[in-house]
């Protein structure tokens, strides 16, 4: 009896500690239906601080992007005051941080965010990590936007949106309350906060479900040349083939994609060729330039299915930077070759095995890619050491981690492939780390290659420390050869199908390129 007491008695005081949690909390509103060139307001009630001093901050740096972003230089006029309104010191000590004085009666934080698609400012950040602020849409890459206490980066947030009666806001979160004037989100903790991209405007989106999960496109397309409806046509088959890749389910309940397609008449701070997509862990957002539908096809499957497999790595299987990140200091982890590198092969290779592609369409993608990484790019370079120093002393060679990067996790796969005799590959090496680690976990940098060698063979790591951590170039014609593929690095097409590969080798192109066992 005194058992089930105590326990009722601890029910109860954890149900009752929920509402003091979500006190501590921060309560950010933004109004959408009073913008003011290119600008609007946000506010925030903070949450309680115990200091003298507190700083507020926006990000430095964020994660997918592997560069220096300082949103902050878009942050203007930030006042503090307490509950009566009264205004508190507000000393600004860099771009990115505002140190906020007597911070104990601190209640509440405003100030104005720009709109960084047509800034005329010199800034770094990639337009798939910007924000846009116009009466037709507006684009809420969070970590522009929303900012944060210094040792608080944990706390929940509420976010609330008053908005235009024919906006909608396309988001893989659901609102925890929306009606035709008003969205509020609830997000965990800061991590989840910018993870969540939102985009506003009037809807064009079509859901589709594949399997488990329910995927959302929303498009903006100011002069409407495609829409969400065509772009979620050519996804399904990707779709679909990236399930039963991964063993029959996705790895989420929901996904958004999330496309806005730049006006080419228009002259944007993003002119100079920029286009790309950022991957978050159940969505994606693409800028794009707004081309005819069938120009931007191809290209768009491939990059909406490379962002998708980031939901493997690095949004599931990463090291301790990446899932411990911090805003302020660039900290990188040394493993682009699987965050990047193994993501966009895997991109290529789900369509060959799914069919979309043929396999000399995917020998040629990956020839080259072999072109690319050793015409411009430096073959000697370890691959770890581009990772940790991408976002400064090697910038000009991160290119290189979707060229040789793929190459890395080609070989990889077709090593495992060759040394468990078609049993074992990548991709079911990325599935035993999944379930080694998970999204609530990491692993040290330092110690990958050794659980690789764990999960797989010892060869596999031997692999890694020569052509990752070591800058031995990779041999492709040692490597392609096992899977009965040609490298001709004198020929037009870099990779062609040996007809007089041996049986074995035969045995396992097949096995890699179609993800089944030949019957004999």
């Amino acid at each position: 009896m005194n058992n089930t007491k105590k326990a009722l008695l601890l029910l109860f005081s954890l149900i009752a500690s929920i509402p003091m949690l979500w006190a501590q909390r921060y309560q950010y509103t933004v109004d959408l239906t009073n913008l003011q060139d290119d600008k609007f307001r946000v506010t925030l009630i903070t949450p309680e601080v115990t200091g003298k001093k507190v700083v507020f901050a926006l990000p430095k740096i964020i994660p997918g992007t592997y560069a220096i972003s300082d949103y902050g230089a878009f942050t203007s006029n930030v006042v503090a005051e307490d509950r009566g309104g009264r205004r508190l010191p507000v000393k600004q000590l860099n771009t990115n941080q505002w140190e906020i004085g007597n911070a104990k009666k601190l209640h509440r934080i405003t100030y104005e965010v720009e709109d960084i698609y047509d800034t005329d400012k010199q800034h770094n950040i990639y337009p798939m990590a910007a924000t846009n602020i116009e009466a037709k849409n507006v684009v809420v890459h969070t970590p522009g936007i929303f900012g944060y206490l210094e040792g608080q980066h944990k706390l929940p947030i509420e976010l609330t949106f008053e908005k235009p009666a024919d906006f909608y806001g396309s988001s893989a979160k659901v609102p925890v309350e929306s009606n035709a004037t008003r969205d509020v989100f609830h997000m965990e903790r800061l991590d989840d906060l910018y993870d969540t991209p939102i985009m506003y405007g009037v809807p064009d989106t079509t859901t589709v479900k594949v399997g488990n999960c329910e995927v959302l496109v929303s498009v903006y397309s100011p002069n409407k040349t495609i829409n969400s409806g065509e772009i979620a046509g050519w996804l399904n088959g990707l779709l679909q083939g990236a399930r039963v890749y991964l063993g029959g389910k996705l790895p989420a309940d929901r996904y958004a994609f999330l496309y806005y397609f730049k006006d080419m008449k228009l002259q944007q701070s993003f002119q100079q060729g920029m286009a790309g997509a950022l991957e978050h862990t159940t969505s994606s957002f693409y800028y794009i330039p707004e081309l005819p539908a069938d120009v931007l096809k191809n290209m768009l499957v491939d990059v909406s299915s490379h962002e998708f497999f980031h939901i493997i790595t690095p949004l599931t299987i990463a090291s301790r930077e990446v899932k411990e990140f911090n805003y302020d200091t660039p900290i990188l982890s040394k493993h682009l070759w699987l965050y990047e590198g193994t993501t966009e092969y895997t991109a290529h290779h789900v369509q060959v095995q799914s069919g979309i592609n043929t396999p000399e369409q995917f020998l040629d993608k990956l020839g080259e890619k072999i072109v690319d990484s050793r015409e411009n790019y430096n073959d000697t370079l370890a691959f770890t050491q581009l990772s940790k120093y991408a976002a400064s002393t090697y910038a000009d060679q991160y290119g290189n981690v979707y060229q040789k990067g793929a190459l890395i996790g080609a070989c990889l796969d077709i090593y495992l492939l060759h040394l468990s005799e078609g049993g074992y590959g990548l991709k079911d090496l990325t599935h035993d780390l999944g379930i080694r680690y998970g999204k609530d976990s990491y692993f040290e940098d330092d110690e990958l290659f050794d659980e690789i060698a764990r999960l797989s063979y010892p060869e596999a790591k031997d692999f890694l420390l020569k052509y990752t951590q070591g800058n031995t170039p990779i041999p492709y014609d040692d490597f392609f050869r096992l899977v009965g593929v040609r490298y001709q690095p004198d020929g037009t097409k870099k990779l062609v199908v040996d007809e007089h590969a041996s049986a074995e080798a035969t045995r396992l192109r097949a096995i890699w390129l179609t993800g089944t066992v030949p019957c004999n």
